[in-house]
C-alpha cells in the first residue's frame, strides 16, 4: 500500500526545533489555557498584535500543532474562530515504537493470516494494560485520548470516532496495515480494559487524507 494522500503522518518526536520564540509563545499560551481561545484572547495573553498572532497561528496550523473551529454564532456577523492546542508530540513515542515495532516486525515475518492478526492484537492489549490507570479521575475517553497522544497518534476526537493524525509505526503500517492495526486495536482494548463481551473497536487505516479512523463504541 502506498501512503500518499490518505492516512496519518509520522509521529512527531518533539516540537519542531525551528519554531520561533514568538510562535512558541503562542503555542504555550494555548497549551496553558487548556481551552479554545479567540485571537484577541491569545494576543492579550502574549502581549502581541492580533494580526501578528494570526500569522503565528497559520504556522502552527500548518504543522498540526494547533486546531481551529468556528465558535457558536452570537448575533449578527460571522462567528469567531477558536484556536486550541493540538495533541502535544508524544512523550512515549520512542518507548512504544521500540517495543511494538520489534514485536510487529517479528509477527510480519510470520505472515499475515488470522493467527498472526490475533497474536498482534494480544501483544497490543498486553502493552495497553500496562498503560491502564486504575483509580484515575479521567473519563474513559479522556484516558484513551491522553494515552494515544503520549504514544504519538495525534488523536482528534469527534464523538465516538477518533482521527489518528500521526502514527508511531507508520513505515510498518504502510507495508502491513492488517498486522499493525491489530497491534493498535489491542492497545485500545488493553488501555480501556475492554472485555471480550464489549462491542469491538474498529480501526480503518488510511481512511482519509491525514488520518486513520478509530471508533470505540460506548459501553
Amino acid at each position: 500500500m502506498e501512503n500518499k494522500d490518505l492516512g496519518p503522518g509520522p509521529a512527531p518526536e518533539a516540537d519542531p526545533s525551528d519554531l520561533g520564540a514568538a510562535v512558541r509563545q503562542v503555542l504555550e499560551a494555548l497549551r496553558a489555557s487548556g481551552r479554545p481561545m479567540r485571537v484577541a484572547e491569545i494576543a492579550a495573553s502574549v502581549g502581541s498584535h492580533e494580526n501578528t498572532v494570526r500569522s503565528h497561528l497559520t504556522q502552527l496550523l500548518r504543522r498540526s500543532l494547533v486546531t481551529s473551529d468556528t465558535a457558536p454564532a452570537e448575533g449578527r456577523g460571522r462567528p469567531a474562530v477558536l484556536y486550541e492546542a493540538g495533541p502535544q508530540p508524544g512523550v512515549r513515542v520512542e518507548e512504544y515504537r521500540a517495543l511494538a515495532g520489534a514485536f510487529a516486525a517479528d509477527l510480519i515475518a510470520g505472515g499475515d493470516g488470522p493467527q498472526v492478526r490475533d497474536r498482534a492484537r494480544r501483544i497490543g492489549r498486553a502493552w495497553g494494560e500496562r498503560l491502564a490507570a486504575p483509580g484515575a479521575t479521567l473519563t474513559e475517553r479522556e484516558h484513551l485520548d491522553s494515552t494515544l497522544a503520549d504514544l504519538g497518534f495525534g488523536p482528534v476526537r469527534d464523538g465516538a470516532t477518533v482521527r489518528l493524525t500521526t502514527c508511531p509505526l507508520l513505515d510498518l503500517a504502510v507495508e502491513n496495515p492488517d498486522v499493525i492495526c491489530q497491534v493498535h486495536l489491542g492497545l485500545v482494548d488493553g488501555t480501556l480494559d475492554r472485555g471480550d463481551d464489549a462491542e469491538p473497536a474498529e480501526l480503518i487505516p488510511f481512511a482519509e487524507p491525514g488520518a486513520c479512523l478509530l471508533t470505540v463504541p460506548e459501553r
